[in-house]
C-alpha cells in the first residue's frame, strides 16, 4: 500500500528480493529500503542546480528557466526536456541520444501519459488543491509524487514498489511533477498580479 512501512523482516526481504530482481546491488537496496516510505529530491549544498534523490539519483538542471536536466543513475545518464510550442511536453533520451520517454499532457486538465521504453503509465491528479500526482500503471498507482515547484525540497516521492519502477523512471516522473508545478506557481502569481493591477 502507498505509504507503507518497510521495518518488519518480511516486508525487507521483499523488497530486497525485488531490488535483486532488477539488478540493483544489496548497498542499493538497502538505500532504497532506508529511504522508504518517503523520498525527497533535494537541493546539492554548494550548488543550486543540482537536486538529489536519495538512493536513486540525481537530476542537474539546465538552461535559464530549468527547462531540462542531465538525470544519472546506476553510472549511466539521460537528458529529459521540455518541448513544444509550450514547453508542456517533456522526452527523454538515453546517453545515446536514442528517445527512450515521453510525457504528453491531458491538454487543459491536469496530468497526462507517461510513456518509458514500451510501457504506457499515467500521470493523474491525487488532490484537489496542490499538484500532487498518482504515476499509475493502469489500476495500479506505483508511486505518488507531490511537487511544490521552487526551493530546496520542491518534489516529495512516496514509492509502493521498488520492482515496479526504475529509478530512471522516477528521476523523469519528478523532473515532469517539478515543472507542473513550477508552471502551477506561475500561473498562481500571474493571475494575482493581473487582479492587482486591474483593482
Amino acid at each position: 500500500m502507498i505509504g507503507a512501512t518497510a521495518t518488519d523482516p518480511e516486508s525487507r526481504r521483499t523488497i530486497a528480493y525485488g531490488c535483486a530482481r532488477i539488478g540493483w546491488s544489496r548497498g542499493r537496496a538497502v538505500s532504497w529500503l532506508e529511504s522508504m516510505p518517503e523520498l525527497e529530491l533535494t537541493r546539492t549544498p554548494g550548488d543550486r542546480r543540482v537536486y538529489t534523490l536519495d538512493g536513486v539519483g540525481t537530476l542537474r538542471l539546465e538552461g535559464p528557466f530549468s527547462r531540462a536536466a542531465l538525470a544519472e543513475a546506476d553510472g549511466a545518464s539521460w537528458r529529459f526536456a521540455r518541448t513544444g510550442f509550450w514547453r508542456r511536453s517533456v522526452l527523454a533520451v538515453d546517453g545515446a541520444r536514442a528517445p527512450v520517454g515521453r510525457f504528453q499532457p491531458r491538454g487543459l486538465r491536469r496530468g497526462g501519459t507517461v510513456r518509458w521504453l514500451d510501457r504506457e503509465l499515467a500521470l493523474r491528479p491525487a488532490g484537489s488543491w496542490r499538484e500532487r500526482y498518482a504515476l499509475a500503471d493502469r489500476d495500479r498507482e506505483i508511486a505518488v509524487l507531490d511537487g511544490k515547484g521552487w526551493g530546496r525540497r520542491p518534489v516529495k516521492v512516496i514509492v509502493d514498489d521498488p520492482d515496479a519502477v526504475e529509478p530512471e523512471l522516477l528521476l523523469f516522473a519528478a523532473f515532469v511533477v517539478r515543472g507542473l508545478a513550477a508552471d502551477a506557481q506561475g500561473a498562481a502569481g500571474a493571475g494575482a498580479s493581473a487582479a492587482a493591477t486591474g483593482g
